[in-house]
């Protein structure tokens, strides 16, 4: 999926620093973006429009406040964009990415500076939450904190943290992972007066995270702007379907051969090859669900039996002639050697695969 850039610029009604705003937008290669704190009037949108990325689709949230607080714009060859929801302090679309037709819910936010008007934005956000099931990504400058340690050089209070963290916790938002900057705002006085702190931030929900498992979120730079651009760079990860495997351990459990006899007696009509081909089918899907059951975590079961192992010794060696203790420790010791077993197992088979994918340039190199 192609990028998506959020950045208050703080005034965007000069050209130059416009073009300086589509410089940044091409050489990202954003093609989704919500610019906040714009600060132009209706009148000149249209140049706005003309000089940041013609040819673009753009909305704005102009007709809820004065000051044209939140601008996102659209390449129509890369995203459909449905604006469900519009406040002074968001802008909420349903998206579509192109040409895969990844869908998810997008909202920008654009949070008021005094806490008392972001009361609203709070509000709105659990709304949305309760009547959202598909994955959802929010991001912008929510004038707003949500940790101690997310602003140095001016007190920070409890009160600061409170609202956005209940916010979030009934939302069921978590932060997109981040890389670059910690802070992403700052007053840029001098000396004992300059203050840095972290408003700007890229939340999702449990479903985004499921589906754009390898999403990220960039703080550039802010040069000569206060705050720091964002852009969030993801995309979907190609679920191949895996190779069924055989794994010598499975001989090991107690189900494995009346698995085999159960699904071979059952009658097939066919050709020979047709019945074999049936039946070895019905037992690679048997064999996955005794994997799943039994076998899906070797390493933490050679582990836990082994630590089971040395508790038992212990215990005996307390009390040597306890008789219970004894057939604890043998029960113990019975289960290690299976499970370790099952592990070197699957590590032999594991380690012959890697050898005939890689061969031996992986191993000497």
């Amino acid at each position: 999926m192609d990028n998506i850039l959020c950045w208050n610029v703080r005034g965007l009604n000069m050209k130059d620093k416009q073009l300086r705003v589509r410089k940044f937008i091409l050489s990202h290669q954003a093609k989704l973006f919500s610019l906040l704190e714009t600060r132009v009037k209706t009148p000149k949108l249209g140049d706005l429009y003309l000089n940041v990325c013609p040819g673009w689709c753009f909305t704005t949230n102009l007709s809820q406040h004065k000051n044209g607080r939140i601008v996102v714009g659209w390449d129509p060859i890369s995203f459909d964009v449905d604006v469900k929801f519009m406040s002074s302090q968001m802008v909420h679309c349903f998206v579509t990415s192109k040409p895969a037709g990844h869908t998810f819910w997008c909202s920008f936010i654009y949070g008021h500076s005094d806490k008392k008007d972001r009361e609203a934005l709070w509000k709105d956000l659990s709304h949305l939450a309760t009547s959202i099931s598909m994955a959802w990504v929010i991001m912008g400058d929510f004038n707003a904190i949500m940790a101690i340690e997310d602003r140095v050089g001016s007190l920070v209070k409890w009160g600061e943290i409170q609202p956005m963290r209940s916010c979030m916790s009934s939302c069921n938002l978590a932060e997109v992972k981040t890389m670059e900057r910690h802070f992403t705002w700052t007053n840029k006085q001098d000396g004992a007066a300059r203050v840095f702190t972290r408003i700007d931030r890229i939340l999702a929900n449990s479903q985004w995270e499921d589906i754009f498992t390898t999403a990220e979120a960039t703080y550039f730079p802010e040069e000569e702007f206060d705050h720091c651009p964002m852009i969030m760079s993801c995309y979907r990860v190609a679920h191949q379907k895996k190779p069924f495997r055989f794994y010598n351990m499975w001989v090991t459990s107690e189900h494995f051969i009346p698995t085999i006899q159960a699904n071979w007696s059952k009658p097939v009509h066919g050709c020979h090859m047709f019945r074999v081909v049936r039946r070895l089918k019905w037992i690679k899907a048997d064999l996955k669900l005794l994997n799943k059951n039994g076998f899906s975590s070797v390493e933490a079961d050679n582990i836990k039996t082994h630590n089971d192992l040395v508790l038992a010794q212990n215990a005996l060696h307390g009390a040597p002639m306890d008789s219970v203790l004894a057939s604890v420790e043998k029960a113990a010791n019975e289960a290690y050697r299976t499970a370790h077993h099952n592990y070197l197992s699957f590590l032999q088979q594991t380690a012959k695969l890697q050898w005939l994918q890689l061969g031996n340039e992986a191993f000497f190199t």
